[in-house]
């Protein structure tokens, strides 16, 4: 009887023995994968953080080309009419050959009605009207020509 309750016992022992083990061998890879996950979250949230100001970058970039397209056309219209005075300028994606469409206010600036000297002011919005959107503000000293002295 003594014999059989000892055995008993080095049964249960085992079998502990084992369900601990058994425990352990789940948990280790479970906390190996708990690490990894954890890991790629963090590349992903990084990659989209990158990716954001990318686009960023290249909104910047765009409105500062509209800014001096603005400018060059605005010198090409005084050039033919001294009296302009600005407008606002919008321009489709397909013009620009992006997937935003852009805006730029053209201003000019007079302090003296008899001076031929002037400011060109701009303000390029890109995308035009998005949340996202970049603005630059550019200002441009001109001095217009006189029409006589052309010929």
């Amino acid at each position: 009887m003594k014999f059989k309750i000892r055995k008993l016992r080095s049964i249960k022992k085992l079998q502990n023995s084992r369900t601990k083990r058994s425990g352990s061998v789940v948990l280790i890879p479970m906390i190996c994968l708990i690490l990894a996950l954890a890991i790629i979250g963090e590349l992903l949230q990084q990659t989209s953080i990158e990716l954001k100001q990318l686009k960023k970058g290249q909104h910047h970039l765009q409105a500062n080309w509209l800014a001096d397209a603005a400018a060059q056309r605005a010198v090409e219209k005084l050039s033919h009419q001294q009296k302009y005075a600005g407008e606002t300028w919008k321009i489709q994606p397909a013009e620009i050959g992006g997937t935003f469409p852009g805006e730029v206010i053209i201003e000019i600036v007079r302090t003296n009605p008899n001076s031929k000297s002037l400011t060109i002011r701009t303000l390029a919005s890109y995308p035009a009207n998005a949340i996202e959107r970049v603005r630059i503000i550019r200002e441009w000293p001109f001095e217009l020509q006189d029409r006589s002295s052309n010929n």
